[in-house]
């Protein structure tokens, strides 16, 4: 499994903060969900969703950050 951060509004995924790409394979693998989100908490960039990817694009998952961030405030 490969995890991304993808910005929602445009689609694009993260490659270093001055860099983004459209195409997944050239984006950055966080490698573990834990990694992709420390690193978004502590950048605060906005409008980030985490993407999960499988085999293939149709088996990727995407989860929307502010998800994540509302459930830590309540919890």
């Amino acid at each position: 499994m490969r995890t991304f951060l993808r910005h929602v509004a445009t689609g694009q995924y993260f490659r270093s903060l001055d860099n983004w790409t459209p195409d997944a394979d050239e984006a950055y693998d966080f490698g573990l969900i834990a990694r992709a989100m420390k690193f978004a908490h502590k950048t605060r960039l906005p409008g980030l969703e985490l993407i999960l990817s499988l085999d293939s694009a149709e088996q990727d998952t995407s989860i929307p950050l502010e998800n994540f961030r509302l459930k830590a405030s309540h919890g």
